[in-house]
């Protein structure tokens, strides 16, 4: 059966740009930088760039890595009417908050990304699986006409084992019409898609259903910023070319840097030996001598005058074409959404090595943070409904009973060293408060009245401590002391002509009171 519900991925703009990005993320980037190396060079010197192109330095998988900080720390969830967060377990699974910071990477470098969700009961634990599906891989989609950021129906491309080989398959979710939603995984036979649903399923119905029948769609769309389309695969497009041209440029610098590590001879007159000839693509072909610094090349006079070698200099100094690879990569760092001021250039590197500072990714944490609660929200409302519908529980199902906070990032040691110098200038001043100090100490503190709990809380502890600090100190101060009189109560009864037996038995209740050990010797009637 074919169907013409989908688009073809070779040709859709939008998927070609997301599964680039993609690549770039995964570092598996280098077809694209041949391809751009094309792009800038004639043939011949394309032909040889191409042999071994530069990839390390992918700035925007380093940029996106430095802002994709929000699950960093797993965030914490407060629901109305749940009270015991064991009853979150089912919906909130140990691998949840890690898989989110994959998801945070590609939802930040590609603009948008989708959770999976499944009702699971791997190893006895019956609970919600997740899924990071980047969205090149999601081949067509349709929106909610009521809700253009979320999609009612939609197509993955996956793959999938049977018989034992790997195939590709194409599996569609649509609950536009929710009496009759659809379900389909399909494989291409010879250019037509063909429905294989019953084969990997033993079955055609639609597969998630909540409690009150209605179909469930198990995919969450997160996006880079709160938006009213399904897609913004365009945004930041700036930074992902200007990578694959900076990869094209350290290409081309290693290339320079070889030919400058030996001068460029030529001749004048002389005619060079027979090259070898080389079928580039296109049918081209070009003659090359193979040559290298032990190399002697026999030249013959092309007239009955001597000919002459003459040496051309560097076209260009290695380290003046690493300090503008550096400047065209500060330049492109802006374009991540970056202000100049969140940069830090190292220098001490011979490439680029761009670092956000920490106030910058505090700032990218802060934008995002109204996406990411939306989707947060929305992904554990539809977690609650698989979970009641097939776990048992009864987890509330819509989304405003769900609030999530995220861990703020804190201070690094550099910045906490001069907040607190300058903080300490303005106290001995008087133009800060405690309270003000809280605030700038801690940027979890959201208001004043947040700061003045945490300085009650401390001050709590503060006693708390003192008082456990000064029992302790009082009790190591008596067991000693008490022995110390026991030991010399003795020896006076040693020299002295006192009842030895009475005396001795009030000691050891003393002893006894203090919960120490009588390690003296045994007094023995009669001794002296």
């Amino acid at each position: 059966m074919m169907s013409s519900y989908y688009g073809t991925l070779s040709r859709s703009p939008r998927v070609q740009e997301q599964l680039l990005r993609d690549r770039l993320l995964r570092g598996r980037h280098e077809p694209d930088v041949e391809r751009e190396i094309v792009k800038d060079y004639a043939p011949e010197i394309a032909a040889e760039l191409q042999i071994n192109p530069d990839v390390s330095d992918n700035l925007f998988l380093s940029t996106m890595n430095q802002l994709a900080v929000s699950y960093d720390s797993a965030p914490s969830v407060q629901v109305e009417g749940v009270e015991d967060a064991d009853d979150l377990t089912p919906i909130i699974p140990p691998k949840l908050w890690p898989l989110c910071q994959e998801r945070d990477l590609i939802q930040r470098g590609i603009r948008e990304c989708f959770m999976r969700l499944d009702w699971s009961t791997d190893e006895g634990t019956d609970a919600v699986s997740y899924r990071v599906v980047s969205p090149g891989y999601v081949i067509k989609a349709e929106a909610d006409a009521s809700r253009p950021d979320r999609p009612v129906c939609l197509t993955e491309y996956r793959l999938r084992m049977r018989d034992g080989e790997q195939r590709e398959t194409y599996e569609t979710w649509d609950i536009r019409d929710p009496a009759a939603p659809i379900f389909r995984i399909e494989e291409e036979v010879d250019g037509e898609r063909v429905d294989m649903t019953a084969t990997y399923t033993e079955s055609t119905d639609y597969p998630y259903r909540d409690e009150q029948g209605e179909p469930i769609l198990p995919y969450v769309l997160y996006h880079a910023r709160l938006q009213d389309r399904l897609f913004d695969f365009m945004s930041g497009v700036e930074l992902v070319r200007g990578t694959l041209r900076l990869c094209v440029g350290w290409t081309a610098w290693w290339d320079a840097f070889n030919n400058a590590s030996s001068p460029q001879r030529i001749s004048i007159d002389l005619q060079p030996p027979a090259g070898s000839a080389r079928t580039l693509a296109g049918s081209r072909n070009i003659d090359t001598i193979t040559t290298s610094p032990k190399t002697i090349l026999k030249f013959e006079s092309t007239r009955d005058s001597a000919g002459r070698i003459d040496t051309y200099p560097p076209g260009m100094a290695p380290m003046e074409g690493v300090d503008a690879l550096r400047a065209y990569g500060e330049r492109l760092a802006v374009y991540a959404g970056l202000n100049p001021g969140d940069l830090q250039v190292t220098g001490q590197q011979s490439g680029i090595a761009i670092i956000v500072s920490r106030d910058g990714q505090r700032r990218a944490q802060a934008k995002a943070e109204p996406v990411n609660r939306d989707g947060d929200a929305q992904l554990l409302a539809t977690a609650a409904r698989l979970a009641n519908a097939y776990g048992g529980t009864s987890l509330p199902t819509d989304e405003r009973a769900y609030s999530v906070q995220y861990a703020q990032l804190g201070l690094s040691q550099q910045e906490r060293k001069v907040l607190i110098e300058n903080v300490e200038k303005e106290t001995a001043l008087g133009l800060v408060s405690r309270v003000t100090m809280a605030r700038r100490l801690n940027p979890g503190l959201d208001s004043d009245e947040e700061a003045i709990t945490f300085l009650v809380d401390q001050q709590l502890q503060e006693r708390a401590l003192a008082a456990a600090l000064a029992e302790v100190d009082e009790a190591e101060q008596d067991i000693p002391g008490a022995v110390a009189e026991v030991g010399a109560a003795r020896e006076m009864l040693r020299s002295g002509a006192v009842d030895v037996a009475a005396l001795d038995e009030a000691l050891l209740a003393i002893l006894a009171e203090l919960g120490g050990e009588d390690d003296q010797p045994a007094i023995i009637d009669g001794e002296e």
